[in-house]
């Protein structure tokens, strides 16, 4: 009897082991098959990436250094001896073209450092604001929401809400004013039209960052500041403006590439279409991104002699807004570090 009793629990422990062992095998296919399913939905978004970000780069980079017939798929990519280049660069060179690249490039510059350089402004102003509205005074909330609207609107609207308020014919500005001033139209004034409707939207966004980091300041160092004896003014520059650096340097590169990449309010705010004067009268709204769709355009980019090299000057153009956008970003991240870490 001990025999087979030892026997039985021998193939017990055995049946046991063997009921473990596919335990921990299924577990380990689970495992497997989860990781799988994984890996799959995880590369849907990067075949995606593949294809809508990491060949047209590779497109463009090509398009540099070849004529490109944007219009013409059929037609070869060819090398054009640095066509772009001379296009843009090379003033003799551009001025034989039938649009004259070197002047509209260096002036888009200009253009867009100014409009670009407007994002402090508006910074200054969201700061100014959400302090107001952390005051908790009556009616602060309806203002938060107020002051947010701007953001939430279209970009087509605000520029065409501004066209009107600056139009010459039955503008508001006119009508106050009592003049018939064409604001859109003269060069002198074009530029500020434009950086008037970027200051109205932009500082929306930045009031309501400000405010969620203001809520977050903590309010015993007040208490301290006042015992201390410290005004309201001293108050923000030792305690609210160091408290909310994080915020302000996140909102200074936002703002600044945005500014960079100012499109859609200084193509429609500029009462002239795609002919020679594409920014307005002296080209004094013209974009850098403005002057990349408009080098990408049919009448351009068909230019049977020049077409090519012009869609290589876009191709160029738009890498040098990166670098700028990239290079501005990481001075701004530099400082930001350098400041939190003599903080």
């Amino acid at each position: 009897m001990s025999w087979r009793a030892n026997t039985a629990t021998a193939d017990d422990d055995e049946r046991a082991a063997i009921a473990e062992r596919n335990r921990k095998r299924r577990r380990m296919a689970s495992k497997v098959a989860e990781k799988g399913y994984a890996y799959l939905f995880a590369l849907l978004p990067l075949i995606g990436f593949c294809i809508f970000s990491i060949a047209p780069i590779i497109l463009s980079i090509r398009t540099m250094f070849c004529d490109v017939k944007l219009y013409n798929p059929d037609a070869p990519m060819i090398w054009n001896d640095f066509g772009g280049f001379r296009m843009l660069f090379d003033k003799s060179y551009s001025s034989q073209a039938t649009v004259h690249v070197t002047a509209l490039f260096e002036k888009s510059i200009l253009i867009t450092f100014w409009i670009a350089s407007t994002q402090i402004v508006t910074l200054i102003i969201s700061f100014i604001m959400s302090v107001l509205i952390a005051q908790k005074l009556r009616g602060s909330k309806v203002f938060q929401v107020l002051f947010f609207i701007p953001y939430i609107c279209s970009g087509v609207a605000v520029a065409l809400m501004w066209r009107w308020i600056f139009a010459k014919d039955g503008g508001i500005i006119n009508s106050i004013l009592g003049i018939e001033k064409d604001w859109l139209g003269d060069g002198d004034s074009l530029t500020w039209c434009i950086i008037i409707a970027i200051i109205w939207q932009a500082p929306s966004y930045g009031t309501v960052m400000y405010h969620a980091a203001l809520g977050n300041i903590n309010q015993s160092l007040y208490e301290a500041a006042s015992l201390d004896g410290a005004n309201g003014v001293q108050k923000v520059v030792h305690i609210t403006i160091p408290a909310v650096a994080p915020t302000t340097f996140y909102l200074l590169m936002a703002g600044i590439s945005a500014g960079l990449l100012t499109y859609d309010i200084a193509a429609l705010i500029v009462p002239d279409g795609w002919g020679s004067a594409v920014g307005g009268d002296d080209n004094m709204g013209l974009t850098l991104i403005r002057l990349v769709f408009y080098l990408m355009s049919p009448t351009i980019a068909n230019d049977p002699k020049f077409g090519g090299e012009y869609m290589s000057a876009a191709a160029i153009i738009s890498w040098i807004l990166f670098l700028m956008t990239a290079t501005l970003s990481i001075i701004v991240y530099k400082v930001r570090n350098r400041s939190l870490a003599n903080a």
